[in-house]
């Protein structure tokens, strides 16, 4: 699966997904662009997984009711990565 986050244009938001990251980590999940789950994780796993999306997704809606994602962000948010060439 990979998860998107866009703003309220419909725009891609990497604002969004920095502070979405930056929250998973802090619970033990790091991921880059996609998720795997898989036999080898365990239920346990699993539940840790998905509390911390939960947990990340609170602080996304506290940051849309604030109004203000950057504040929250504990550094520089994500940069694209790839350009297309011009």
């Amino acid at each position: 699966t990979v998860p998107t986050f866009s703003d309220e244009s419909g725009n891609p938001s990497l604002l969004l997904k920095s502070l979405f990251q930056q929250e998973a980590i802090k619970r033990g999940v790091l991921f880059g662009a996609i998720h795997c789950i898989s036999y080898s994780h365990s239920e346990t796993d699993i539940d840790m997984t998905l509390a911390a999306y939960y947990e990340a997704l609170l602080m996304l809606k506290k940051a849309l009711d604030i109004g203000d994602v950057e504040s929250l962000l504990d550094g520089p948010p994500v940069s694209q990565v790839f350009r297309p060439q011009i």
